[in-house]
This record gives structure tokens, sequence and C-alpha cells, in this order.
């Protein structure tokens, strides 16, 4: 620019075709410049921004765990594939599981009945209320420290990672509090008020 000014100052006017040249360069030298700012604005990663930012994170494991985009959904496929609806939802069987989730894990009224006792499938719901997640973890990888009964599973949830464990808790927590009037359990020997399910051994002849 300074030599244009100080050729025009000569008074001498050089052909329009080189100030045009002259001029021309610009936008050669400004269009790199510009491709590198889209560029750059244009790599920004996928998912970048609020929406991620928002996006529910699933913590590490520390072993096989279920994946799903929430913690609560990761619990609600879990509670349904390792059968806790069975017997802490009622009428799971009976409907062949199409109990809304609004109604699920709030306990049964039925009993099962062996040599402990006659035990009933718990309100988790409002367990879950009352006992922190650490606690929930604990009891379910310790049989509710060798306190508990059949016929839950505990050989299998003591086998369960902890984020599926946590995963389950804060699904059933998050369907909120549900009385259903689930009854007391009973020792061995109390006979039962309730229905119930028989699930001591009988050999053949001995009848129901």
């Amino acid at each position: 620019m300074a030599g244009i000014l100080s050729v025009i100052h000569s008074g001498f006017t050089p052909p329009i075709s080189d100030i045009a040249m002259r001029f021309r360069i610009r936008p050669f030298v400004a269009a790199p410049f510009a491709l590198v700012v889209l560029s750059v604005w244009g790599c920004k990663p996928a998912g970048s921004g609020a929406a991620a930012a928002n996006a529910p994170a699933m913590p590490p494991a520390n072993g096989p765990a279920v994946q799903a985009e929430s913690m609560e959904k990761a619990g609600e496929y879990l509670t349904v594939v390792a059968g806790c609806n069975d017997c802490h939802t009622e009428d799971w069987s009976k409907s062949e599981g199409k109990i809304p989730p609004a109604d699920r894990m709030a306990g049964m009224k039925v009993g099962f009945r062996g040599p402990w006792g006659t035990v009933y499938g718990k309100n988790l719901r409002i367990i879950v209320q009352r006992m922190s997640e650490d606690r929930w973890v604990k009891v379910l990888t310790t049989a509710d420290s060798g306190d508990g009964k059949p016929p839950m599973p505990w050989w299998n949830t003591a086998q369960m990672s902890e984020r599926d464990l946590r995963a389950m808790y804060r699904y059933v927590k998050s369907l909120g509090p549900k009385q259903n009037g689930v009854p007391r359990g009973l020792p061995a020997g109390k006979e039962p008020t309730t229905p119930y399910y028989s699930l001591e051994p009988k050999q053949p002849g001995q009848g129901q």
C-alpha cells in the first residue's frame, strides 16, 4: 500500500491493470486465513456444548456392568432381567411382566415358606427412603450381614458389580415411596395367615 501511495504522489499513474493486480492479491491472502478460522470453528468435538454437559454420565465400573443412558435406566433393566420383580412386585408373574413402573417394587403379600420360616418380598420403595446407597450395596453383597433368607438369591447379588447394584438402588428410589401393606416375616414353625408358596422339598407320597 505504501508503494502505491508513493507512486501516486510522484505524479505517475500506473496502468489500471497494475493497480488491479495489486488489490487482486488481497482475497487470496485473506482466503487461507478465513479457511483456517472456519476449519477450527467447524471442528469442535461432536456433542460439545450444553447438551453434552447436561447428559447424565455413567460412573466407571469395577467389573462387568450394564451400560445405559443413565443409572436409573440401567437399574430398571437389571431389576427385570435379574428377576427382582418376581418377588418384589405384586402380580408380576401372573401378568407376565406387564406391570407399569408406577406399581413395581412395592412388595408382595404372598409369602414364601420354608425351613427358615415365611418371608415376604419387601417393599423396596419404602426401604430405599431410609437406607443409604452405600448400605444397600453392603446388604446385597453380604447377604444382609448373614441374616438374609431365601428365596432371595444373595449369592447372585454378591457377585454383581458395585455400579450395577447402585444403578438398581437409584432406579428403585426414582420410583418414589408407595405403601402396600406387606406383612412381616414369620419364624420357622409359625403358621402364616396369608397365602404363601411352599418352598420346602417333599418326597413322593408326602402330599402337598
